[in-house]
């Protein structure tokens, strides 16, 4: 999936007006949010794992219908919130904690924030404190070296949704063709789940995602399972 998925994610940054951003920019943005750059992405799935055993998910309609949620209601928006604000200059980090909806996802958005730190320390030579969420500690990367916001929140969101789709080609299965159909539907909600992200106040953040939320809980006591969250 990687290859195409990467493909698309170009679509959907160029859907966001975003073709005048300079080569460079692009190109570590893709990077950052490629299923190839090593943080681990692979291993969480956010609760969808669940929702998977229980049949919730099954098909490409109601991945895609599972996606738009968080997308727009759950997690992945108040993640696109927090992260905007950082590159806004605003201190959110234990904000974004606080709101963690349960044990894993606190884990999974730690984890991925240091693993990120790490890398960025490697490679972009940065510094960045310990202790950040994953959003937070993008938004820290992206402001310290000048990229656009807009183009960062759109990145971010469907480098989040590849991963998952990732999660659901591997187990439901539904198949490359259908995760690539999914992300290429999903274009549109990404655009007005960024825009409507960055418009959103710190104080107004919040996320209304039930099932999503409890499938995050239930896979906490899950006795068989193949991703960590």
């Amino acid at each position: 999936m990687g290859m195409a998925a990467r493909t698309d994610m170009n679509m959907g940054l160029m859907s966001t007006d975003m073709t005048a951003l300079p080569t460079k920019e692009l190109l570590i943005l893709q990077n950052w949010f490629s299923p190839s750059f090593p943080i681990g992405a692979f291993s969480y799935s956010s609760g969808l794992e669940t929702a998977i055993a229980r049949a919730d998910v099954h098909d490409r309609d109601s991945l895609t219908a599972w996606l738009d949620t968080v997308l727009q209601h759950g997690n992945l928006f108040t993640d696109a919130v927090f992260l905007n604000a950082t590159m806004d200059g605003n201190k959110v980090n234990d904000l974004c904690l606080a709101l963690c909806a349960s044990a894993e996802r606190y884990q999974e958005t730690t984890e991925l924030g240091a693993s990120f730190c790490r890398v960025i320390h490697e490679t972009q030579k940065l510094d960045l404190p310990g202790g950040l969420a994953y959003p937070v500690a993008v938004g820290l990367a992206a402001r310290q070296l000048g990229f656009d916001r807009a183009a960062t929140v759109a990145a971010f969101l469907q480098g989040s949704c590849m991963n998952l789709i990732s999660v659901a080609v591997r187990a439901v299965p539904i198949g490359q063709m259908d995760g690539q159909a999914c992300l290429t539907s999903l274009i549109p909600i990404i655009e007005t789940a960024s825009a409507n992200a960055m418009t959103t106040a710190i104080e107004d953040a919040g996320n209304f995602a039930m099932a999503a939320d409890l499938c995050a809980l239930e896979h906490e006591t899950a006795t068989q399972r193949i991703y960590r969250t």
